[in-house]
């Protein structure tokens, strides 16, 4: 199937109406930027400005419009991040009078012959659950739920919880960047290291090593019993303000607010330098780091759900 060339019959009976498929144009934008604000988050809201300008530059490449008796009632979009070579992600977004028909499976065939030509095999696609209503149904389209996660954060532009109500005693806090480069903090990561639950690719596994090009060290602190190390809060720069990339604490020293003191202590140290929100998210089973998250006032969105669909599936 070609976005080019494929037309079939519309699934409204009776209707007599053809359903194409072609690719995005600058003249679509309008419509295009309706469909894409009602299925994604706000942060992620585009105008019909900012889209025909990305279109009239040719991209994105890799988007396909539906159309039915000359009006746009759907829009597929495909992209191919590098950190996940087996999987092509898709976007399905659909006038609400269309997601039961002929068009969600049209487009999803295209974006999945189109992904195939770039040797991706398998798709994937990630809908916040309050999101749902306004997207087609992936598991009646072959998809298999994969895992859930959360997402949400510290808005940096109002009141911050107290740095920690009171710490253990013998415990302090200092800032991480006198620091950088210390073995010890080599060493307390190598041990935490396997604790991280991951979801990939949503949340991928923990680096290998702690050095990071985007870690905002001037933001991070250490935890202490004493004179051993014993926790790290590190920050990191995202497209959101920052991401709270390293967040650990020695398993001995667990369950006695640390983990909070180091991300409300990082959060301070982030708005003081002008940034607007700290990122953060979890798999939805992790509950101790969503108490932690809790515990600072980060606000928790509603669970983001992961579908994943390869070749056994879509001939299923």
């Amino acid at each position: 199937m070609s976005p080019n060339t494929s037309s079939l019959t519309s699934s409204s009976p009776g209707s007599g109406s053809t359903l194409s498929l072609r690719p995005a144009r600058p003249s679509d934008a309008y419509i295009l930027a309706l469909l894409l604000n009602a299925t994604g988050e706000p942060h992620f809201h585009v105008t019909a400005g900012e889209l025909e300008a990305r279109l009239k530059a040719g991209a994105p490449a890799r988007w396909v419009v539906a159309e039915e008796g000359g009006q746009v009632v759907g829009l597929g979009t495909l992209s191919l991040p590098d950190f996940h070579p087996t999987h092509a992600w898709v976007g399905l977004s659909l006038h609400p009078d269309h997601l039961t028909g002929g068009a969600t499976p049209a487009l999803l065939g295209a974006l999945e012959e189109l992904a195939h030509r770039a040797g991706r095999p398998r798709l994937w696609a990630s809908v916040r659950q309050d999101y749902q209503p306004a997207h087609p149904d992936f598991g009646a389209l072959g998809f298999r739920e994969v895992h859930r996660t959360f997402g949400g954060g510290l808005f940096l532009d109002g009141p911050l919880p107290a740095r920690a109500s009171a710490l253990p005693a013998g415990s302090h806090l200092s800032a991480a960047a006198p620091l950088k480069g210390d073995p010890r903090l080599d060493e307390l990561y190598a041990l935490t290291r396997g604790d991280k639950i991951c979801a990939p690719p949503t949340i991928p596994p923990a680096g290998d090593t702690l050095a990071d090009d985007d870690s905002l060290w001037e933001a991070g602190y250490l935890a202490w019993q004493g004179e051993q190390l014993v926790g790290l809060g590190l920050p990191e720069r995202s497209g959101l303000g920052a991401w709270q990339g390293v967040l650990i604490v020695h398993p001995e020293h667990r369950r006695r607010g640390l983990g909070t003191a180091l991300l409300t202590s990082a959060a301070r140290s982030l708005r003081e330098m002008g940034l607007p929100f700290l990122n953060t998210a979890g798999v939805a089973t992790d509950q101790a780091y969503l108490g932690t998250l809790r515990r600072a006032g980060a606000a928790i969105e509603p669970l983001w759900i992961a579908w994943e669909r390869g070749p056994a599936e879509a001939s299923a």
